[in-house]
């Protein structure tokens, strides 16, 4: 039988979720119960270099006992080991979802075999784990093993550009492109944002992909030009989906796995920075400043497979959302 105390503390606990519960929800905060066997969710926080892990179906965002600088892009490796790119560092490290053993996978160092910024980073269908750097191309290590060579990818000139710089990755899943990566390109045109495809095994080709989208305006069809296609992702129909993020508009679109333009997934989104899919199709999409002088408000958003909005929790810096399937 329990005791009197037993059961105080347990209404009382009750009372304070309870609490805690309204509070958000009249504060404008989407509440949604998360699986207990979905994803292990990891973001990282670019200004106080941390990375947190949502509790209790995100009414808790609680950093990780490591400490990082400039924290952006953030992948689930092999063994669930996190993999997190310092950026301003010019260096890649891992370590596990406690936030301990932390190690270096890669660094800008003489002799190293490295020079670069790593920015954004991703596993591809082979085990291996691809990088981009903005100014110097896109780079691989095999298996992600820090004892492994880093190996950098398309040798030519071709984003030698001035003013052309890469950004996010991802692979495609399906169809004749099954296996090639996919790169979005930042330029310092208006309107000059671009995707291309980098096509599998020896990714040392750069082929055109996407730069355009449709929209109806008073009957209509218009087209629009990317202007900064800042995150990309694939969810596991083969369709792709890229943030484009500007000033005063800022989509998730939709296309086939060859490129095509389907729709406008989601209209409205304000700074979106990442974008990652878990195993039930559902949009994980991180919000927070591009500048990092620039530290206006963000969070991160889930939405189902329909596009409808399930969740938004506000918190400032956000940059990366890494998913670790159980």
């Amino acid at each position: 039988m329990l005791s009197k105390v037993s059961v105080s503390k347990n209404r009382w606990f009750a009372f304070i979720t309870t609490v805690i519960i309204i509070s958000l929800l009249i504060s404008g905060v989407s509440m949604v119960v998360i699986a207990a066997n979905g994803p292990e969710v990891f973001l990282t926080n670019r200004v106080d270099g941390k990375i947190l892990k949502p509790y209790l179906s995100f009414m808790s965002l609680k950093p990780l006992t490591v400490s990082l600088d400039d924290p952006r892009g953030i992948a689930c490796g092999p063994g669930g080991l996190l993999y997190v790119a310092e950026t301003s560092k010019g260096r890649i490290v891992r370590f596990n979802q406690q936030g301990n053993y932390k190690e270096e996978v890669v660094v800008d160092e003489p002799g190293s075999g490295f020079s670069g910024h790593p920015l954004n980073l991703d596993f591809g269908p082979n085990g291996n784990l691809f990088f981009t750097t903005p100014k110097n191309g896109l780079w691989m290590i095999e298996a992600g093993d820090p004892r492994k060579e880093p190996e950098k990818l398309l040798k030519g000139k071709y984003f030698n550009q001035q003013g052309h710089s890469l950004h996010d990755l991802a692979f495609l899943k399906t169809g004749e492109y099954a296996g090639d990566i996919i790169l979005s390109v930042f330029t310092e045109k208006p309107y000059g944002g671009y995707v291309v495809r980098i096509p599998a095994p020896d990714y040392n080709q750069v082929r055109q992909f996407i730069d355009e989208y449709s929209v109806e305006e008073l009957g209509n069809k218009v087209i629009k030009h990317l202007r900064i296609p800042v995150a990309l992702a694939v969810n596991d129909l083969g369709e792709i989906f890229i943030a484009d993020h500007e000033k005063r508009e800022y989509h998730v679109l939709r296309y086939s796995p060859n490129g095509e333009f389907v729709d406008i997934f989601v209209e409205s989104i304000t700074n979106p920075m990442d974008l990652n899919f878990n195993a039930e199709g559902k949009l994980y999409a991180t919000l927070g400043p591009l500048l990092h002088e620039d530290q206006k408000g963000g969070g991160i958003k889930i939405y189902s497979r329909s596009g409808d909005q399930e969740l938004y929790v506000p918190r400032s810096n956000i940059w990366g959302v890494a998913l670790c399937e159980n």
